[in-house]
């Protein structure tokens, strides 16, 4: 994680599917009022991994540009969901 400073540092196997949100079924719960209860989902697919929205009330953010659809990260990408930033490693 790369925002909250708080939770700087912090990683996450993306081995499978990882959803995230407030809700405690999620893989990666986080406590942002700006994230819904199951907000968004990263998954792998053919060698890469993929980030979707899950109809989130604020919008999920890849690079800044918010998804309007699956789409694909690369190394480096910054995911923001709510106030917490995510870089892909």
């Amino acid at each position: 994680m790369v925002e909250p400073a708080a939770l700087q540092g912090r990683t996450y196997s993306l081995a499978d599917e990882l959803t995230i949100g407030r809700a405690a079924e999620c893989q990666m719960t986080l406590d942002d009022n700006f994230v819904s209860q199951k907000h968004a989902r990263v998954y792998p697919s053919g060698g890469n991994y993929v980030v979707e929205d899950l109809g989130s009330t604020n919008g999920t953010y890849l690079n800044r540009t918010r998804l309007s659809g699956a789409m694909t990260m690369q190394r480096g990408d910054r995911l923001q969901v709510g106030n917490t930033v995510l870089e892909l490693a």
